[in-house]
């Protein structure tokens, strides 16, 4: 499970990985497929409940061409853009 701490980034991460599956046209199960992982191991990555290892984000990007530099960048907006709502 995701510490308290991790919860902000590991939602984000999910959301971002949940719209580029979107965006491929893709069932989670096709998706976990595709990166060798189980259909519930990958939702609960789209859940923020679980944050991938290195090996599993550098499969999303060989296999699906998600680039990690993209994903970081994505967070990083997407963090800013909440606190910017905060304030």
């Amino acid at each position: 499970m995701v510490k308290e701490e991790n919860k902000p980034f590991a939602k984000t991460l999910g959301q971002l990985l949940k719209r580029g599956r979107y965006e491929r046209g893709m069932t989670q199960a096709e998706f976990a497929w595709t990166i060798h992982m189980s259909e519930e191991g990958y939702g609960m990555i789209e859940r923020g409940k679980r944050i991938p290892s290195a090996l599993t984000l550098n499969s999303i990007h060989n296999n699906t061409g998600i680039s990690i530099d993209r994903i970081f960048q994505e967070i990083d907006r997407i963090e800013k853009e909440k606190k910017l709502k905060e304030d």
